[in-house]
């Protein structure tokens, strides 16, 4: 387990991280630590000099790396906190501390068996001291956990309970040990609590990664807006500007309309965040306001709102109705009508923008490449600010049928 955890970090190029690298070393010692003991119960009752040497090298390394796990665990504890909070390595120093007292006492018990004999038939004896053993690896066990305590306001429930895991589990696999002969529970312990820290790991990481793609998309939107400012912009004062020739009174009018657009909304030209449909049909009543001063009688609007109690990104539907009318209505001889309507079913509402205008192949130009950067513009946003998504049906002659749904949820 440990051993393909280790594996997923490395496949994964997370050494990059402080995190992942600190947690590496546990993985590792944990491993060098049950491939000692698994030499040793190899070596148990079976008769000559090299399983002897074998026996006694599993369980000296099976002492030392109790300790240089704890070392580990307390310097990943360490690394995890000081990513959150300014925190200094002192805790650190008192493990490094006892766990290498305990370390340099393992070797004094090679020359007096204070702690494990092997004897004749290469069986391993716990000894009078072998307590001390233990006691000293509680000791570590015991800072690191005052570290988890002192820090837990910067840590959420998931971290809390997988550093502290860490803690608990070993501590009562300890004293089983020690009341139980023969009975080997601290490796279970360490392994479990290392699959819950590596949960966590992935936890943070899915949150991270939801985050950064948030914030990508936000990024996205940004640059689409910045495209759609001006375009809108440029639009109307077209407009504006062609019946200065045309019809002077109505573009003093348009004008007026305009201006008074753009003080109450200009607002929502800058809007990140999907905004509420009636503020859209605003937005769309304005444009169209400013589209019949230049076509006249030549553009007939037809509304047929159902409902308005929905959220969606800004300008999306205003955006289809403009190109209903430049490339629909405009292009035909003697105008024609746009139609708005909404509706909503039990899992999503539905924007529809139909017009009788002179249509196009889609699905020509969609393989062709040759769909307007606004409609991507718009489908690229419905889908990234609230999982909405756009239809297009359309023939040459016989107009256009755009739908945007928006789910529920």
């Amino acid at each position: 387990m440990c051993l393909a955890i280790m594996a997923c970090i490395l496949i994964g190029d997370s050494l990059k991280d402080r995190i992942n690298r600190a947690f590496i070393w546990v993985l590792l010692s944990n491993v060098v630590l049950m491939l000692s003991d698994a030499l040793a119960f190899y070596s148990i009752g079976r008769a000559g000099a090299h399983f002897f040497v074998l026996s006694f090298i599993g369980n000296f390394f099976t002492f030392q790396f109790s300790y240089v796990i704890i070392m580990c665990f307390s310097n990943y504890i360490n690394v995890y906190l000081a990513s959150k909070i300014q925190i200094k390595r002192i805790a650190v120093h008192m493990v490094y501390g006892v766990c290498g007292l305990a370390i340099v006492l393992t070797f004094f018990s090679l020359l007096n068996n204070m702690y494990f004999i092997i004897d004749e038939n290469n069986v391993y004896h716990r000894q009078g001291m072998y307590w001390l053993s233990q006691v000293l690896g509680m000791i570590g066990l015991a800072l690191n956990s005052i570290e988890i305590i002192r820090f837990r306001k910067s840590l959420n429930r998931m971290e809390t309970f997988a550093l502290a895991s860490y803690i608990v589990l070993p501590i009562i696999a300890v004293v089983i040990q020690v009341s139980v002969y023969g009975y080997v529970s601290v490796y279970i312990a360490s392994t479990l609590t290392i699959l819950f820290i590596y949960i966590g790991m992935q936890a943070q990481f899915q949150k991270t990664l939801k985050e950064n793609e948030l914030q990508l998309t936000q990024s996205r939107i940004a640059i689409m807006l910045s495209q759609i400012q001006p375009h809108f912009l440029y639009n109307a004062l077209a407009v504006i500007s062609r019946l200065c020739d045309k019809d002077p009174a109505q573009a003093k009018k348009a004008t007026i309309e305009f201006s008074a657009y753009l003080r109450g909304n200009m607002d929502s030209l800058e809007e990140t965040k999907p905004i509420s449909f009636e503020k859209e049909l605003k937005h769309i009543e304005g444009f169209i306001n400013l589209e019949k001063a230049m076509y006249g009688d030549a553009l007939n609007v037809i509304y047929d709102i159902k409902t308005k109690d929905f959220f969606l990104p800004a300008l999306t539907a205003q955006s289809i109705v403009e190109n209903a009318i430049k490339h629909g209505i405009g292009k035909r001889e003697g105008g024609g009508t746009v139609k708005i309507c909404t509706s909503e079913t039990d899992g999503e509402f539905l924007v529809t923008v139909s017009d009788d205008g002179v249509g196009f192949e889609y699905e020509k130009a969609a393989h062709n490449g040759r769909l307007c950067i606004g409609i991507n513009n718009v489908r690229q946003r419905l889908s990234g600010q609230c999982g909405g998504a756009l239809e297009i049906k359309s023939e040459n002659g016989t107009g256009t049928v755009v739908t945007i749904s928006i789910p529920k949820s």
